[in-house]
């Protein structure tokens, strides 16, 4: 009967039956399909569990959402008597994560908790969707641990371009994650010190990730400096929920904008802000960021906008309350509202004085004003108050200007 039993155990053993044992665990567990390109091994030594995972892969051959030549995994055997999991060390060769991750949020079981140290040798991460291209992390080297110098490092390519990119941080011992002193360096051959990004503490608050101060400095050859500061962000990934108490972005002389007692679920788009922004050179600006303006008969019109107000988004509707803005020495108030889906525009405005002779050309005698054209489809409705207009040897008060909803069809 021995002899059975062992020849029965080699024999398991032989035709690959822990991995199919194990393959049909992590599959239950993941709620995903598991393939091992071999048998796990394993070492019980006096304090520790070690055991390797070859050749896995989670998900469709096809289409695997992860894979890593070899898996390690050191637990201390211990806790396991008590059904508790603590990973001492992960090793990860030649990982590809191919997120995002749509994985169950908790397996199940016995509760997993960070590692003391995590390991990646050669690991690649892809990520479609990144403001519409693919974003890869390439020969990710370096390691994580729970406590103490943590570091990153590998190359990058995203919209046809790359470079190299360095994270590190210290983390720390609290019994929710903390980290102090991250820093973020992406930069290119022609640009080493393309992105930056500093954050001296970081914390999680039950499920929020609190920060305390954010700042992003950014900047291309041959163009000035962009950069961002946030204080007091709040974020919850699960709840798609994102709080900021004061931020400000700069971009180089052409651009101040300040930002208080933002709220935003970016899930269902609905949020709030109070801002304050500063934009100079706005033709120059639209033509840095890719856009174009049409040609104006003053050269030197829409050099200088500053505005003050609130912004509400509720999905589909929003609201822009302007308390106070000037666009070339022109002042206006008022609201704007509506939805975007289908685009529908209400306007209550009140501007002190359009000079429409620095955008337009001015009418002629005998000739007809040249209006822009209105599109067929007018989606704007409400009016707009002007004290005084001046256009050429044209001068009115009182203006008001008046759009009903277009019933014209294309």
């Amino acid at each position: 009967m021995l002899i059975l039993i062992v020849s029965a155990a080699v024999l398991f053993w032989f035709v690959g039956g822990p991995r199919y044992v194990l393959e049909g665990v992590l599959a239950a567990r993941l709620q995903r399909p598991v393939h091992l390109a071999a048998n796990p091994e394993w070492h019980w030594g006096k304090q520790e569990l070690r055991f390797t995972l070859p050749g896995l892969r989670v998900g469709p051959a096809a289409h695997p959402q992860f894979s890593a030549s070899r898996l390690m995994v050191v637990l201390d055997w211990r806790p396991l008597l008590h059904g508790q999991v603590q990973l001492q060390q992960i090793v990860l060769d030649a990982p590809v994560l191919n997120g995002p991750w749509k994985g169950a949020a908790n397996a199940g079981g016995a509760a997993l908790s960070l590692p003391g140290k995590m390991i990646i040798r050669d690991g690649t991460l892809r990520w479609p969707g990144v403001a519409g291209h693919t974003l890869s992390l390439t020969a990710v080297n370096g390691q994580v641990l729970a406590k103490g110098p943590s570091q990153l490092a590998g190359g990058w390519h995203w919209r046809g371009k790359g470079g190299r990119w360095h994270f590190a941080a210290e983390m720390g011992s609290a019994p929710a994650l903390f980290a102090r002193n991250i820093s973020l360096q992406v930069g290119t051959t022609l640009d080493p010190t393309l992105l930056q990004v500093a954050i001296p503490t970081l914390q999680s608050a039950a499920k929020d990730m609190v920060l305390p101060t954010l700042r992003v400095r950014w900047q291309a050859r041959g163009q000035g400096p962009a950069q961002l500061r946030l204080q007091a962000l709040r974020l919850n990934m699960a709840q798609s929920q994102l709080a900021v108490q004061e931020g400000a972005l700069t971009v180089g002389d052409d651009l101040a904008l300040q930002v208080q007692t933002v709220g935003l679920n970016w899930k269902i788009l609905r949020g709030h802000l109070a801002y304050q922004i500063t934009i100079r050179r706005l033709p120059q600006l639209a033509t840095r960021w890719g856009l174009s303006l049409p040609k104006w008969t003053d050269p030197n019109a829409l050099q200088r906008l500053t505005s003050t107000g609130t912004i509400q988004l509720d999905n589909p509707y929003f609201q822009w309350a302007v308390t106070q803005s000037e666009l070339d020495d022109s002042a206006w108030t008022g609201k704007i509202s509506g939805t975007w889906n289908p685009l529908a525009i209400h306007v209550n405005l009140r501007v002190a004085q359009l000079n429409l002779g620095r955008y337009l050309p001015a009418p002629q005698p005998g000739t007809a004003s040249p209006l822009p054209a209105v599109p067929q489809q007018w989606p704007v409705t409400g009016e707009i108050h002007i004290a005084k207009l001046l256009w050429g040897k044209i001068s009115a008060r009182d203006l008001v200007i008046r759009s009903t909803a277009s019933k014209a069809r294309p």
